[in-house]
């Protein structure tokens, strides 16, 4: 016996066939309720309930006394409906690391042929500041965003900039989720950005893959030793990875993706 669609979701569905059907586009409006819920056949409070889910996701949005209108595509309703419970998997962070790797080390020689100097004159300024912050113990999450968004925009890819926001901001929700902690090797993360710009500045291809490619590689070492503080705190003690630890990283394959890449 087939399974019924509850009405709510086949409002949607309705909702989403019309906006095609007309080819309506960003900023369309969609007709009103009642017109609306007559030409689909459905009743308006299951048309309400359908307007209220496909706004929540960022497909439609409400303006006050104006109507419903058609929205502009954002990867933000992707974030604020991340389940709670991949933000409670620790693994996340790394399965989340290996794709950002992949994608930014197969645009990254790219970056060296287009990129204009003043964006590489911030991107030292960027550097220098994270590393001025680690040196008086504190962190350096919003330059290291922006220092990875300035490193791509000059490839023009709109859709490339809102990933890679998505991707960083998903990691830093996963980051805080699961309380990891940077702080003793804070400093040795910004040196890894400064080796990027300096690449950059020498415009050496391959010397800018090499330091990317070490700064992911470093940043799987530093997330092993994260899980250890948590998961076994020694006070006063230096923490390494450890051969368990270091596994289910090898288990990403991110060795093999890289070297590829290279190629």
């Amino acid at each position: 016996m087939a399974t019924r669609i509850p009405a709510y979701r086949q409002a949607q569905i309705e909702i989403k066939r019309f906006i095609e059907a007309r080819q309506l586009g960003v900023g369309d409006a969609l007709p009103p309720e009642a017109t609306l819920a007559s030409e689909l056949g459905i009743s308006r409070p299951s048309l309400r309930e359908g307007l209220k889910a496909l706004e929540s996701l960022g497909i439609i949005e409400s303006r006050h006394g104006e109507g419903v209108f058609v929205a502009a595509f954002s990867f933000d309703t992707i974030i604020e409906n991340l389940p709670y419970s991949r933000l409670a998997d620790a693994s996340s962070v790394a399965d989340l690391l290996q794709v950002r790797a992949a994608i930014e080390l197969g645009l990254i020689t790219e970056v060296v042929d287009r990129i204009e100097r003043q964006d590489i004159e911030k991107l030292r300024v960027l550097a220098e500041t994270m590393i001025e912050k680690a040196r008086s113990g504190r962190g350096f999450e919003d330059e290291d965003g922006e220092f990875h968004a300035t490193l791509f925009r000059c490839l023009d890819n709109a859709f490339l900039n809102r990933l890679l926001s998505l991707f960083w901001q998903v990691y830093r929700r996963l980051h805080e989720a699961n309380h990891v902690a940077e702080r003793e090797v804070f400093e040795e993360s910004a040196r890894e950005h400064l080796q990027i710009v300096e690449m950059l500045e020498a415009r050496d291809k391959n010397g800018l893959v090499e330091a990317h490619r070490q700064h992911f590689h470093a940043g799987f070492e530093r997330l092993a030793v994260a899980k250890r503080l948590l998961n076994k705190p020694a006070a006063g003690s230096a923490v390494r990875p450890s051969r368990s630890d270091i596994e289910p990283l090898r288990g990403l394959n991110l060795q093999g993706r890289l070297d590829r890449l290279q190629t």
